[in-house]
């Protein structure tokens, strides 16, 4: 007999509580379809050096998932206990037919513990079988070929997801069976009536708490604001985590509040609220917003960070990737910190891998006593040295090379030839963006166009172009401090003071493939130069680009992984509420239809009820994501010239659109189908 009242009991409960059980099942899947990325095949194409990077990254991944899991077992135990709390009357009921509290006990461990284990089965098998098309995602992002192979399953993916998953759901059972052991009958039977403690009730509380959560979003919004525009991404600055607890204090006081003045706004709207339902509907959502404040304000901070976590996550990906590959535009470059560095050994190395001596360069690059201000006319250094967003290219230490490095460099990357006369100078700086780039180039353009005279080792230099050259060369060779081109006995001088800072480069553009074994061998000479009071330096542009498609993959799994995690977290505990409150309010929707409200126009009311209590908090966290957005991608564009928040930001806006919205659509049929009235009778 309890074995058939326990399995009419899961049916139903299944059947209320689709949503809740769906999320659990998904939680599963994407938990184990993260965890199984070290097994997929483009991840162990991956060189070995690449792997022991990537390493670093599965951890984390590892931690994040871990920390998740903690995050659905509180989800688990909240909406363990709401259910419980609405099925207390009828567990109240079967100590009442005689049932002793061990059974009760046990008949609602039997229950969860099924639950638990249908969910983490089917949550098993669905991320096995999504892992398969994760995989393709997998080697889209690393930019990696895997050799074609049959079903990727991953067994320590799978044992850590019932280790980890298994235990909670045991757990939750376990809690939630000696929560109603516990229990009086009394409790039992009124439990069920029982509703949150509603924070605020008068109009003046509301007003007040209204007022100091207007004052404390503001102070946070406009430190954001500061922050982006001088320190840019400093974590240190005490600004920073000052203004996260003011958002985070005000959305709490900001949702305390909303009960409280929607209800004087009705006393106002008499007109609008007294057409059709609309009193009804604005009377059952104004009461689960008072009911359910504290939630509802948890959930629009969950939605800030995971709109804020997945935009950076995706945009820095992007940004990160493109920024490093315009700073290796040179298959192979050598640097080293002694000027006097030799490189015939690495020279004859490119030789025997058939790369030809006319695609090696070797150069000198000097480090002068000038600032980028030298390079300016007075009115655009003094405006320059004034600016602190932009203005700090001016403070820059300008570089030297020699003007025929130089053109031998132009020439390896197939820009057109430039000449420097003996008393000349040319002008190159990176404009790809930043703020102070373009301001960089503006002000540089301006002095070579009034022919600025530059003192340079006893030379003095003359504008050879009016142009500031902009090509890519990398961020070893070119950065916003300006690189100053010399003829080669300018530079010559410079370096016959011996004092001067300096580095020797080696590039190398090897025509066609990539010849086999040469990144390695390159390497091993290097490590074997290495100075015991200096340094030297070898990168291959494969490697580092397979490494930044890595990072970029590290940056995009988390953030996807957090996010679609916060939004079914977010969105299950809305439509929870929404079922519970179903299966307490059927007989209010019962009298509507007595009262000859058609079925068409209760699904409308229930549709928009539901989409009102899922919108309040979306439009809370949008206006926290669009400040906290916009100050990020100011900071980024500052620091780093990476403009790709936004378009990161209409990318998230579709995913969560497409998450959240077919939640709305479930809980809205959902509740369709437990308000019609038969279902109240």
């Amino acid at each position: 007999m309890y074995a058939k009242l326990a399995w009419r009991n899961l049916r139903r409960s299944l059947r209320d509580y689709a949503i809740y059980f769906m999320t659990l099942v998904f939680a599963v899947a994407i938990f184990y379809i993260f965890n199984s990325v070290p097994d997929q095949p483009a991840f162990l194409s991956l060189s070995e050096s690449q792997r022991r990077m990537a390493r670093a990254g599965v951890e984390a991944m590892e931690w994040v998932s871990t920390v998740m899991t903690g995050v659905v077992a509180l989800l688990v135990f909240y909406a363990n206990r709401v259910i419980v709390r609405k099925r207390s009357r009828e567990l109240g009921t079967y100590l009442l037919l005689g049932m002793d509290q061990g059974r009760l006990a046990l008949l609602l461990l039997a229950e969860t513990t099924a639950i638990g284990a249908a969910a983490l089965g089917a949550g098993l098998a669905l991320g096995v079988a999504l892992s398969q098309a994760f995989g393709l995602l997998v080697e889209q992002v690393l930019r990696v070929t895997a050799a074609p192979r049959g079903v990727v399953y991953s067994p320590r993916a799978a044992l850590w997801t019932l280790l980890l998953y298994g235990l909670m759901f045991l757990v939750v059972a376990l809690w939630q069976a000696a929560a109603v052991y516990r229990q009086r009958l009394i409790e039992l039977i009124t439990g069920s009536r029982r509703n949150e403690e509603v924070p605020v009730r008068s109009r003046s509380l509301a007003a007040g708490a209204g007022l100091l959560s207007a004052a404390t979003l503001g102070t946070a919004y406009w430190l954001a604001d500061r922050v982006s525009r001088t320190t840019g991404l400093d974590p240190t600055d005490p600004r920073v985590p000052v203004g996260i607890a003011l958002g985070v204090a005000g959305t709490y006081l900001l949702f305390l509040a909303l009960a409280g003045l929607l209800t004087g706004i009705r006393r106002r709207a008499r007109g609008w609220l007294a057409r059709g339902l609309n009193l009804f509907l604005y009377r059952q959502v104004t009461s689960k917003i008072n009911t359910h404040a504290l939630m509802l304000a948890t959930i629009s901070l969950m939605l800030t960070f995971t709109i804020c976590a997945m935009s950076t996550g995706l945009g820095l990906g992007s940004a990160v990737r493109k920024g490093i590959e315009d700073s290796v535009p040179f298959r192979y470059m050598v640097t080293s910190s002694d000027p006097h560095q030799e490189y015939a050994g690495l020279r004859a190395l490119f030789a025997a891998h058939g790369v030809p001596d006319e695609q090696v360069v070797e150069f000198v690059l000097v480090y002068t006593d000038l600032r980028g201000a030298d390079l300016m006319l007075p009115e655009d250094a003094d405006r320059l040295r004034d600016d602190p967003e932009a203005g700090y290219a001016a403070w820059l230490q300008v570089r030297a090379v020699a003007a025929s490095a130089y053109r031998g460099l132009r020439a390896l990357k197939g820009h057109p030839d430039v000449s420097v006369p003996a008393d000349g100078y040319l002008v190159h700086v990176r404009a790809d963006g930043y703020p102070a780039a373009t301001a960089a180039v503006e002000a540089l353009a301006r002095a070579l166009a009034a022919g600025h005279g530059v003192e340079l080792a006893g030379h003095t230099l003359r504008p050879a172009a009016r142009q500031v050259f902009t090509e890519p060369f990398g961020g070893g060779l070119v950065g916003i401090g300006p690189l100053l081109v010399v003829p080669d006995a300018a530079l010559e001088a410079l370096l016959a003071g011996g004092e001067t800072l300096a580095e020797r480069l080696l590039v190398a553009e090897p025509p066609g493939a990539e010849p086999d074994g040469l990144a390695e061998a390159a390497a091993e000479w290097a490590a074997a130069q290495w100075l015991e009071d200096g340094w030297i330096s070898f990168s291959s542009q494969a490697e580092t680009m397979g490494t930044l498609y890595l990072i970029e993959g590290i940056l995009v799994f988390l953030s996807f992984y957090v996010g679609i995690m916060f939004i079914l977290i977010s969105a299950t505990l809305l439509a929870l509420q929404q079922v519970t409150d179903v299966l307490e309010h059927r007989q209010r929707f019962a009298v509507l239809s007595k009262l000859g409200c058609d079925d068409a126009m209760l699904g409308r009311l229930i549709a928009r009820q539901v989409g009102l209590y899922f919108l309040t908090p979306v439009l809370v966290a949008l206006l926290h994501s669009g400040v906290a957005l916009v100050a990020l991608n100011r900071a980024l564009v500052r620091e780093a010239a990476y403009d790709t928040v936004g378009p990161a930001a209409l990318v998230t806006a579709g995913i969560f659109a497409a998450v959240y919205g077919t939640y709305y659509l479930l809980s809205v049929r959902s509740c369709r189908s437990l308000y019609r009235p038969e279902a109240a009778a």
